[in-house]
């Protein structure tokens, strides 16, 4: 029985042994990895373009640092080199330049004079001390220059210099020779004749404009000066006087309470310290009692965004002698919460 069951089982793993497995295929589907790829794309190209924009915005804080720095170092600077230049040093300067260069004459020894005590007032630069710069060429010079009068007419800033502007007047003078004939009492003489010395001479004036530089203390003409018309220093310029004059005045419910300040405050002005003013005015000040108030002559009111601006005129008089004393006021009055108080006062 035993040897029935062993030889069935072999039987068995004989048929097992020769049926085949079959080989196992890998599956056609893949994962899809394909998100994965995009977000780390997307957050690759966010990155690079935060770190561009922050670079951007640092630099352009960095840059306009830099020039807030540059503005104030320049403008220091500037404010020194301003402070630095002396007007009345250099108009004690120029005038012996003014007075070297408009005085010319012809003669040989003159030029020479002239174009080195002009190189002593310019600039030390190769160029404008040669003797060959065309502004010491006096080639072809007849008769004279002669400086009459010189007055500071205006001084302009410019980049790299301040521009002097003389007004000058001066005359051009030329001699010539011409042969006149002269009385003869002896009739039956040759008529004679004799050579006189003649001259023309014309007056103009114009403005001499000088580039000047200054360092340490001292000056230098820094380019040739150089003649212009004299211009017009007047101007059409509306005063703040005539521009209210031409608003509408005011006219409202105020009108009574604000004149009825102006009295009471000119009263103070007149007699008490400026301690006292101290709440009715931003800077007080008074006349401390050299004066006694007379009457308001002229008031004139325009209300602003802010308040009121009164154009006053004020008498005043010295008690004692009785001596009139009159200031035109222009005052910038605040209403607050009823109570009226001078921002601003100007006399003219």
């Amino acid at each position: 029985m035993a040897e029935k069951e062993q030889s069935f089982k072999e039987r068995l793993k004989g048929r097992m042994s020769r049926i085949q497995k079959p080989e196992k295929k890998k599956s056609p589907v893949r994962k899809d990895h394909s998100k994965g790829v995009a977000f780390l794309v997307w957050s690759m190209l966010g990155t690079i373009v935060f770190l561009s924009v922050l670079t951007i915005l640092l630099s352009v804080n960095t840059r306009s640092a830099l020039n807030d720095i540059n503005a104030h170092l320049f403008s220091e600077e500037d404010t020194k080199q301003d402070s630095d230049f002396s007007i009345e040093g250099a108009k004690y300067f120029l005038s012996g330049f003014v007075h070297e260069y408009v005085n010319v004459d012809d003669t040989p020894e003159r030029i020479e004079e002239r174009k080195n005590n002009l190189k002593s007032y310019m600039v030390q630069s190769s160029e404008l001390q040669d003797d060959t710069h065309p502004f010491y060429d006096l080639s072809g010079l007849e008769g004279e220059r002669i400086l009459n009068e010189s007055t500071l007419f205006d001084v302009k800033e410019e980049e790299a210099y301040k521009l002097f502007q003389y007004r000058v007047k001066m005359s051009n003078r030329i001699e010539w020779e011409e042969e006149i004939e002269v009385e003869n009492d002896d009739e039956e003489d040759d008529k004679k004749t004799e050579i006189v010395t003649k001259n023309d001479e014309k007056e103009q004036t114009l403005l001499l404009n000088i580039p000047v530089v200054s360092e340490n203390g001292a000056f230098a003409v820094a380019a040739a000066p150089y003649f212009s018309e004299v211009y017009s220093l007047k101007g059409e310029i509306t005063s703040e006087n005539e521009e209210s004059e031409s608003a509408e005045e005011y006219a409202g419910e105020e009108l009574e309470s604000l004149q009825a300040f102006l009295v009471d405050f000119f009263e103070r002005y007149a007699s008490e310290p400026k301690e006292e003013l101290s709440y009715m005015m931003a800077e007080p000040e008074s006349l401390n009692g050299a004066f006694v108030l007379d009457e308001l002559t002229s008031i004139k009111t325009y209300e602003t965004k802010t308040g009121f601006l009164v154009n006053a005129e004020v008498k005043f008089f010295e008690e004692m002698t009785n001596m009139p004393y009159v200031v035109f006021a222009e005052m910038d009055i605040e209403n607050r919460e009823g109570v009226y108080y001078v921002k601003e006062i100007n006399f003219n």
